[in-house]
């Protein structure tokens, strides 16, 4: 009798318990949906209304910030660079490389997570622009050209507080307690210097960001509940500050849990790099005063001129076409979104920051000694009719899209056949060196189709990135290896279940 009490008892806890737990979840998805609409629809409200105080404030804003950013080209590239991390583009790299980096680590759950997030964007941002359908400002110097799209809410801020509050929950239980509030703080950072962006662009009024920030918020929280119900419904249960997912104890590992060193050597490693550094731009600035200031009056510089010469005369609209595709691989997008992909996925494969140093270090080098060597010769571009603007004019030596696309796809080389040395089938691995070999000499031919450089300035860029690869893979990719898949995952706690 004792023990058909004692099982109806466990039974009526269960129940209460159970009762209790959709209470919760029943109000803590009320509260998401309204943490996010209200304002929204208090704003949408105001703003159909005209509501004076509020349409002033909008006015005002859009005309005082265009007159302050107007006279300041540097002010409004900065800007431009800024905004684009709200942008479609931005976010869809960011969402495909945290999902597929949760795919490699086993966390198939968040990997989820992560992808109804970012889906939801291209759905309810132009679906509630075009219901609303609000003019864009009109200011008296434009900035930037305005989105053929309707002005209420501001995309840029609805994407941003998305994109980067997914990745700060998505990061809080794999980082110390102590540091979770400035990871939170960092993401909310990033979505206000983007919303500011887009008032200083003069392309969004005020409410339009507000209704943007408002929008995106509710997206966060409904998600974020949708998963944490998820995971009560797996018995997963934690009582972590800061974890709005309630992701399961030890299931979220650090980002490198191998524990390899970033350097192989330390420090020693950073003097090889820096006499590295040191020795490649003396050589390259040597070659590039005897190229410019003594052979070239002679034969080496006539042959320069000349095919320069033999280009622009080949020039069709179909061959310019092709030119500007080229060039796209190694742009100012292709030199932020590769290294970015190279070093996410190589960390999710290694779970080391050795990976990521290497990438780090390869473009960001490229680039430095770039600069100084271009900055020291000074040669001129050639002079003749060039499809290129904004370019310095003496800052033809050495060719810095090309030295970029051989340090982008070299890294991406150098990676894929050190992590493919394990695997049975390695002799495969060094077909990923077609990769460099067909796209900068696609990219160098451009280089002199365009008329921004001679043909010795993309050879000097083929030396720089080469030599610069080959040196940082040297350095800094001794004992990288992909892990395993139950390294991956690490070890599970138990778990306890209310």
């Amino acid at each position: 009798m004792n023990r058909v009490d004692e099982r109806a008892g466990i039974q009526d806890e269960r129940s209460t318990t159970g009762l209790g737990r959709f209470g919760v979840r029943t109000v803590l998805g009320l509260v998401a949906l309204l943490a996010g609409l209200v304002p929204f629809l208090l704003l949408l409200l105001l703003v159909q209304r005209e509501w004076s105080p509020l349409a002033a404030l909008d006015g005002d804003v859009a005309a005082g910030l265009n007159e302050a950013v107007a006279d300041s080209p540097t002010t409004v590239r900065v800007l431009q660079a800024v905004t684009d991390l709200g942008g479609h583009p931005a976010a869809i790299l960011l969402f495909t490389l945290t999902t597929v980096f949760l795919l490699v680590r086993g966390q198939r759950r968040l990997a989820v997570f992560a992808t109804v997030t970012g889906l939801s964007l291209p759905v309810l941002v132009p679906v509630t622009k075009a219901l609303v359908d609000r003019a864009r400002p009109m200011v008296a110097d434009p900035v930037a050209d305005l989105p053929s799209n309707a002005s209420f809410p501001s995309g840029h801020a609805t994407v941003s507080l998305v994109t980067f509050g997914t990745l700060a929950l998505l990061a809080l239980p794999a980082v110390r307690r102590r540091l979770r509030p400035w990871v939170v703080a960092a993401a909310l950072v990033v979505a206000l210097a983007v919303g500011f962006t887009r008032l200083a662009l003069g392309v969004h009024f005020v409410t339009d960001v507000l209704a943007g920030y408002a929008l995106g918020a509710g997206i966060l929280a409904v998600t974020t509940a949708a998963f944490r119900a998820w995971q009560h419904d797996h018995h997963h249960h934690t009582e972590e500050p800061l974890d709005p997912l309630d992701v399961e104890p030890g299931a979220m590992e650090h980002a490198a849990p191998s524990g390899q060193p970033a350097l192989p050597d330390g420090r020693r490693t950073v003097t090889r790099l820096l006499v590295a550094a040191a020795a490649l731009s003396a050589a390259l600035i040597v070659l590039g005063l005897l190229v410019t200031g003594v052979l070239g009056g002679a034969a080496l510089g006539r042959f320069d001129r000349s095919v320069v010469e033999a280009f622009v005369a080949a020039r069709t609209p179909v061959l310019t076409d092709v030119t500007d595709a080229v060039e796209r691989l190694s742009g100012t997008a292709m030199v932020i979104a590769v290294p970015v992909t190279l070093a996410v996925l190589a960390l999710a494969v290694t779970g080391s920051w050795r990976p990521v140093v290497f990438v780090l270090v390869t473009v960001v080098g490229e680039l430095g000694i770039y600069f100084v060597v271009s900055r020291t010769v000074e040669r001129a571009r050639p002079a003749v009719a060039d499809l290129t603007s904004g370019l310095p004019t003496a800052a033809s030596w050495p060719s810095g899209h090309v030295a970029a696309a051989v340090a982008l796809y070299g890294a991406l080389a150098a990676l894929v056949i050190t992590l493919a040395r394990s695997r049975s089938r390695s002799r495969w691995r060094w077909a990923v060196l077609a990769v460099p070999v067909l796209v900068v000499p696609a990219v160098a031919l451009s280089r002199i189709y365009t008329a921004a450089h001679y043909p010795t300035d993309v050879l000097a860029g083929v030396v720089l990135g080469t030599v610069w690869v080959l040196v940082c893979a040297r350095y800094l990719l001794p004992g990288v290896t992909a892990m395993r898949h139950h390294a991956v995952a690490g070890p599970r706690r138990p778990v306890t279940v209310g």
